[in-house]
């Protein structure tokens, strides 16, 4: 067995020609063989080098496994080598691949030759959901950012220099074509860019669909501020970067850092920080229910009779308590959550509520009003999961 090797910039990983590892594993689970552990090593040396490699093309690698749901773990690898994190995704990936979608892979192996190249796209598949689901903060800058480089691309206000064309982590931008300047340091970016989120929050994680588009337009308008500054070249990586930190900490603030258990850190006593001790990943079901009462509620919202300004109350705080129930909150499961965090609000004294106003821009009066509704929409949602029925208008 040659290695694997891809050069992940690219849009499709380029395969050596002897690259039959993942196809010769389907092979083996297509004809009932039994499997030892001889037969697996090349498949799971094969898929972990693949792992490793996505998650640093996507700039994963450095950030805590939690945003892919996998928990009690501070990196990807420990001292250990092969034991941590990155194996709790090994297996999961497996099963997304070899269990879930064998039939598939099955299919396309009686009429091509080798199928390690879909493999790898599944590998891609299986990152990117993880991430929609367990990071939406991250994932939501990430493309709404991705989107405001590619319009500015296709005015020719900026250019790919080097890295994936469809801008990726890797990609080099310009403001010039062919610009020779090395690209502009991580921290001169991350000095600039979190100021933007003053206009952009909190349509920027909150607003879908066409509105969506808004924000994009607004991002887009956002970019010459780099080249005022003398950042003319920089890497799309270390301006997603920051952007996403930043927003992660004001949604912090917006939340009061209060989400999940707090425990102590390296056993300090006096001024110990806290980390936030998260819950296991939830089944598979409950993630399914969940994504479909989020859907379910926002086509409520669009058939409501009510006012285009109420409305947009309703669909930005819907989109919060939606991020707020999928960060996870004790041990319930998010369908769960979304129910709780809709009556625990009542409230109009406590101050997080009128921060809440404050950073999505609600007028404080409104809130317990707009979550009634909410809660309404909600429920009506349920009993329709309940009963197998199609949502009708509300």
């Amino acid at each position: 067995m040659s290695a694997i090797k891809s050069f992940w910039g690219r849009r499709k990983p380029i395969l050596l020609e002897d690259s039959h590892v993942f196809t010769d594993h389907v092979r083996l689970l297509s004809g009932g063989q039994p499997l030892d552990e001889r037969s697996l090593a090349p498949l799971w040396t094969a898929l972990r080098s693949a792992l490793r490699n996505e998650l640093r093309r996507r700039g994963l690698w450095e950030s805590p496994p939690a945003y892919l749901g996998i928990y009690g773990w501070d990196s990807w690898e420990t001292g250990e080598g092969r034991q941590g994190a990155l194996e709790e995704l090994l297996f999961e990936c497996y099963s997304y691949i070899f269990v879930s979608r064998l039939r598939g892979l099955e299919a396309q192996l009686k009429i091509k030759p080798n199928i390690d190249g879909l493999v790898f796209l599944n590998i891609r598949h299986f990152l990117h959901e993880r991430q929609r689901e367990h990071d939406p903060l991250g994932s939501q800058v990430f493309e709404v950012l991705r989107s405001a480089v590619r319009m500015a691309i296709e005015e020719g206000a900026l250019h790919v220099l080097s890295g994936d064309e469809g801008v990726r982590n890797d990609t080099v931008l310009s403001f010039a074509p062919g610009a020779q300047s090395p690209a502009a340091a991580r921290e001169e970016i991350a000095a600039l860019v979190p100021s933007w989120n003053d206009d952009l929050l909190p349509d920027l994680v909150t607003l879908r669909g066409q509105r969506q588009e808004e924000v994009v337009r607004r991002l887009r308008e956002r970019l010459p501020d780099l080249r005022r500054e003398g950042l003319g070249v920089f890497r799309f990586k270390d301006l997603v970067d920051p952007l996403k930190a930043d927003v992660r900490k004001r949604w912090a603030a917006i939340l009061d850092q209060s989400q999940g258990e707090a425990a102590p850190q390296g056993g300090e006593e006096e001024g110990r920080s806290r980390v936030r001790v998260v819950p296991p990943d939830q089944r598979v079901e409950e993630r399914q229910l969940f994504r479909w009462l989020v859907d379910c509620v926002l086509t409520g919202l669009r058939r409501l009779d009510t006012s285009e300004k109420t409305r947009e109350y309703l669909t930005t705080l819907w989109q919060f308590v939606r991020l707020q129930a999928s960060e996870g909150e004790g041990g319930e499961a998010p369908d769960a959550r979304l129910g709780q965090l809709l009556q625990e609000t009542g409230d109009e004294e406590r101050p997080s509520l009128r921060r809440l106003a404050e950073q999505l821009r609600i007028p404080r009066e409104r809130l317990p009003g707009l979550y009634e509704t909410l809660g309404s929409l909600l429920e009506r949602c349920r009993a329709a999961s309940r009963g197998g029925v199609a949502v009708k208008a509300f």
